[in-house]
């Protein structure tokens, strides 16, 4: 399986933390040093015209897969694009409140119920897509609650483990 090109990072991503732990677990991205705002998992939208101009991303309401110190990596599924933007170019919205991709509503679920801490949008195996959720603890209630979540959509869902502070929840499923 070859990885699925990385989304379009106009913004990039911030050097690694001086002083950083070098046996950190490689198994996915660095772990979130949040100061507030949207964190992973959020859905989101960039209020600053000026910024989503230069993103392309209209009026659109995406979702958090990572969060650093200070940016926050925000994909749109409607434009399979995803951005590192300030955090504070970016407000976390309520689910329902306005309209969103239903691709977007699902990793918000799927986020929340396995705490994650960053989503990586990975490859497409057939019709379906491949996401890696990192998460630092997650219960089997959990886990059903995301298999019910995806229905007759999901392919496929594999737990890795991924050092002492957090596994990889692979998920296959339909997304169209």
């Amino acid at each position: 399986m070859t990885p699925r090109p990385t989304p379009s990072d106009d913004v990039p991503a911030p050097a690694p933390t001086p002083g950083a732990d070098p046996d950190a677990d490689e198994a996915g991205p660095p772990e979130a040093e949040s100061d507030g705002g949207p964190g992973v998992g959020d859905l989101a939208v960039i209020p600053l015209s000026r910024i989503r101009a230069q993103v392309g991303c209209g009026e659109r309401v995406g979702v958090v897969l990572e969060d650093r110190r200070h940016v926050v990596k925000v994909f749109f599924p409607e434009i399979d694009r995803a951005f590192w933007v300030e955090r504070s170019a970016v407000a976390a919205v309520a689910e329902g409140r306005l309209p969103t991709a239903p691709l977007a509503v699902r990793l918000h679920r799927i986020a929340r119920a396995l705490a994650a801490v960053a989503i990586e949008v990975y490859d497409r195996e057939g019709g379906a897509d491949v996401f890696h959720v990192y998460s630092r603890g997650m219960d089997l209630p959990a886990l059903l609650a995301v298999r019910d979540l995806l229905g007759a959509d999901l392919v496929r869902l594999a737990i890795e483990p991924g050092g002492v502070r957090r596994a990889r929840v692979t998920l296959v499923f339909r997304t169209a």
